[in-house]
């Protein structure tokens, strides 16, 4: 692949992405047990009148009464550009980069939401697995397509543990997400895998540590690990780059 065409379809693709992606945040930033948002709070405004085509715009803002709703206007723009711009450099084909691009943006989307409610919703956890093992089949490596799956599996086991040993500070939703987090970097190797689990668990201790130093929150606190498992991932292609 050349890297800066590549990098710019990317960002361009990233931003453009927005609307779909702050639909996705809106629709699903609810606590659990109840139904998904699809009305504004503001103004009770039907916002999403179906989830497929679920949609906000860049503005932030309820198209009624022109109230702010879901993430402030340009932070997922920013960081879904930003995300796939990182893996756009690192791609070694346009199947990769539609594999990763794919678990980047519906990543994007559910760090806003494990952030917002601690939660990441099986819809979106399930269909970014799905996606990244069928695209990465595009590439035709069949040993490679084999040890990304692998990598994929072996991290949710990992999760899986830890969500059974500790269900208090880690859930069935980090589960899920690891396994197309883990299968992603796995089409790098199995390594990289290890390398982006490890970062996740790093961010998230140093940001507690803060936390706790700032005394915004308690050692009974819990954190949404979502995001930071995503930061993580996504810092591998930069480092290995």
């Amino acid at each position: 692949m050349q890297g800066w065409p590549a990098v710019v379809i990317a960002v361009v693709a990233g931003t453009l992405s927005g609307p779909v992606l702050r639909g996705r945040i809106f629709h699903h930033s609810v606590p659990s047990g109840q139904p998904w948002r699809r009305e504004c709070p503001h103004c009770q405004h039907l916002v999403i009148r179906t989830t497929l085509a679920a949609v906000l715009p860049p503005t932030g803002k309820c198209p009624n009464c022109r109230k702010p709703i879901g993430p402030a206007p340009g932070t997922v723009e920013v960081l879904a550009a930003a995300v796939l711009a990182v893996v756009a450099l690192r791609a070694d084909t346009w199947w990769t980069l539609a594999a990763w691009a794919w678990v980047g943006l519906i990543g994007v989307a559910l760090a806003f939401i494990d952030a917002a409610v601690h939660r990441l919703p099986d819809q979106m956890t399930y269909v970014a697995f799905v996606g990244v093992v069928v695209l990465l089949a595009g590439n035709g490596d069949v040993s490679g397509w084999f040890e990304a799956v692998a990598s994929g599996l072996g991290m949710a086991l990992f999760y899986l543990v830890l969500a059974v040993v500790y269900p208090s500070g880690m859930g069935l939703g980090d589960v899920k997400l690891a396994l197309s987090l883990g299968t992603a970097l796995g089409w790098m190797g199995w390594v990289a895998t290890v390398y982006g689990t490890a970062l996740g668990f790093l961010l998230a201790a140093g940001y507690s540590l803060v936390m706790l130093a700032l005394r915004k929150i308690t050692r009974k606190d819990s954190i949404p690990h979502g995001p930071f498992m995503m930061v993580g991932a996504v810092l591998v292609p930069a480092l290995l780059g």
